[in-house]
């Protein structure tokens, strides 16, 4: 029966799968939210709270200032928009590693087509995010149709990537001749507000939107928890995972671009991994927490202030760098154990990056 229904009602009928795919419970009733239900979606929120009280009675003069706060709501919105770029493959059961070194890609393009080329920002900013969806389109034909390994097509990519970009600059960052209206924004505020912070809002509230609103969102979810469920019924699955690719590519693309209006200039230094490794903590720390087991843009950009937060204090306290370094790394290693297992409990399997 299933193989008679029009296409549209098929996908519908994979998503419903897909939600059958929660833990069995009686019919007709009722879901509560407990106190671990609670514990556990409001958790991390809950942590980040102690970490402030925590370094606030350590370092009132340093930590609990309007000028620290200011500093990491200035910090973090380049790694959020990286962390947002990483979920969106992720949902589908994809890990694109390349995020890192196409968002440095984007922002060497960017700086470039206004530094040596003298083109306007409008048309520099198109170049840098049709940059990082170029590189997404090829990362998702690679997975998708030539069904390569997420985890190891995207590292090549990022390897790639990588060599272009410090052969182009040969490791000197480019500063010259940059549109001030983008160097200058980590200094401009709205009400008080830093304007990166703001941009990341906005980033977050659309991607959100094409996430949880949209058919493609369903769609997305659909392949995520059930591949071959959402082939069965009639969904696209390779074309899918292809835009998912795309999605974080231009993702990684706009996130390359305010991280030239974060700090000046665009070099090689961010290629390497000590500078995505909070988004990449982010993006599956966010996983355990508001909605447990799933992806999410609350979840991630909770997690990357948490992070962000925490890191600020150890600083401020007087840590050494390497200790930054090490929390970084646990929380990547932790984060990821504990996202696996709720993608256990929520889908049957513990295999990210297909």
């Amino acid at each position: 029966m299933s193989s008679e229904l029009p296409t549209r009602g098929r996908k519908e009928h994979a998503m419903s799968k897909a939600s059958e795919l929660q833990p069995n419970r009686a019919v007709g009733a009722k879901t509560p939210i407990g106190r671990l239900d609670l514990l556990e979606r409001g958790g991390l929120i809950l942590l980040l709270g102690i970490v402030i009280v925590i370094f606030s009675f350590l370092r009132p003069d340093t930590f609990a200032t309007a000028a620290n706060w200011r500093s990491i709501a200035t910090s973090q919105p380049v790694l959020a928009v990286a962390a947002l770029a990483l979920i969106v493959p992720l949902i589908a059961g994809r890990f694109d590693i390349s995020v890192g070194a196409n968002l440095a890609l984007c922002a060497i393009v960017t700086a470039a087509a206004m530094s040596y080329h003298n083109l306007p920002l409008g048309v520099a900013m198109i170049l840098g995010v049709g940059t990082g969806a170029f590189v997404g389109l090829i990362n998702g034909y690679i997975v998708a149709f030539l069904g390569v390994n997420s985890i190891i097509g995207t590292l090549g990519i990022a390897t790639i990537l990588g060599g272009i970009v410090n052969g182009y600059t040969g490791g000197i960052p480019i500063s010259d001749k940059l549109s001030p209206l983008l160097t200058d924004i980590s200094i401009q505020s709205v009400g008080g507000v830093p304007v990166l912070f703001i941009i990341m809002v906005i980033v977050g509230a659309l991607t959100w939107f094409l996430l949880t609103q949209t058919p493609y969102g369903r769609y997305l979810s659909a392949v995520g928890a059930n591949i071959e469920s959402a082939r069965l019924t009639g969904i696209r699955v390779d074309w899918v995972v292809l835009r998912s690719f795309v999605i974080a590519g231009a993702l990684a693309g706009i996130a390359g671009i305010l991280q030239i209006g974060s700090q000046g200039n665009a070099g090689p230094s961010l290629i390497g991994v000590t500078f995505i490794l909070p988004a990449l903590a982010a993006a599956f720390l966010g996983a355990t927490t508001w909605s447990p087991g799933r992806y999410s843009v609350q979840g991630t950009i909770i997690a990357l202030f948490f992070l962000g937060t925490t890191v600020s204090g150890l600083e401020l306290v007087g840590t050494q760098p390497w200790v930054t370094d090490v929390f970084n790394g646990a929380a990547v290693v932790l984060a990821i154990a504990m996202s696996a297992q709720l993608r256990r409990r929520r889908t049957g399997t513990a295999e990210i990056g297909r």
